[in-house]
């Protein structure tokens, strides 16, 4: 192992055993281009240098942790899934609920500020409509990060961060105001945040959905498989889980669950 890669793996046992927080089994060229922008920024060149940086300056911790942890992400991002939500999963979930005690799980692992699973809530809204006061619905956000947790809770977005939500929706759903658009109570009461380490923490148990996208694209192989290992522990029997448009059951997980939609990546627990 080279002097270069050795630095980066103390850096990140450094991180872990200070903080907690396991980015060890991350992609190395994701970690070499977050780490570099902080390390640019503080006037360092190695990571033994900038591991000397964390010690003197403990609020260096947060700018880093925003550059490592993943946070793109938008109401009804990627048409194809959201289609695939609303046409196919949704009402097969809804199907399948009627029929025994009209209850549904859903956890969105990964949620940053909170557009995913708002946007499952906006559709099981319009899906149900007044019947929803006869289910027990769960969905559950979650996120590592604290910072983006308060946002999600918040439920306060700007003009731009609604921009791909159907106005009819905007207006029902949001109430307009001077720091942008808020969440109506009927919304926010549908979805609760978490802090939760996907890669650490035991998963939820009992899932009817799990909607996990564009995160395990950012882990090695081994710890992909194992994170969809644990999320095949958490779903239901049948239950189903949604997947970034580049992220594809790997390894030992390619046994666990069989493609609904390839190209909505929709995948059904065996």
């Amino acid at each position: 192992m080279t002097d270069h890669c050795q630095e980066l793996k103390q850096l990140m046992e450094k991180i872990y055993h200070d903080r907690g927080f396991d980015f060890r089994e991350y992609k190395e060229s994701t970690l070499v281009r977050r780490l570099d922008s902080r390390m640019r920024a503080r006037g360092v060149k190695t990571y033994a240098d900038y591991a000397c940086v964390l010690d003197r300056d403990s609020s260096e911790y947060n700018k880093l942790f925003d550059a490592l942890t993943i946070k793109v992400t938008s109401f009804f991002r990627d048409d194809v899934a959201f289609k695939a939500l609303e046409e196919v999963v949704l009402p097969l979930l809804i199907h399948r609920g009627a029929e025994t005690q009209r209850r549904l799980s859903i956890w969105t692992a990964g949620c940053a500020t909170g557009q995913e699973p708002y946007s499952i809530a906006i559709l099981l809204l319009e899906l149900l409509g007044v019947e929803i006061e006869q289910w027990n619905i769960t969905i559950l956000g979650t996120d590592i990060d604290p910072t983006a947790l308060k946002s999600a809770r918040d439920g306060i977005f700007t003009n731009n961060e609604v921009e791909n939500i159907r106005p009819e929706w905007l207006k029902k759903y949001f109430i307009a105001e001077k720091r942008g658009f808020c969440v109506q109570p009927v919304l926010g009461h549908l979805v609760t945040f978490e802090t939760h380490n996907m890669v650490s923490d035991p998963p939820y148990r009992d899932l009817d959905l799990l909607v996990c996208r564009n995160v395990i694209i950012y882990f090695n192989t081994a710890l992909q498989a194992r994170v969809l290992k644990a999320f095949h522990e958490g779903l239901k029997g049948g239950g189903l889980l949604l997947l970034g448009k580049a992220e594809t059951p790997v390894g030992p997980a390619s046994t666990l669950f069989v493609c609904m939609d390839s190209k909505a990546k929709v995948y059904r627990k065996l």
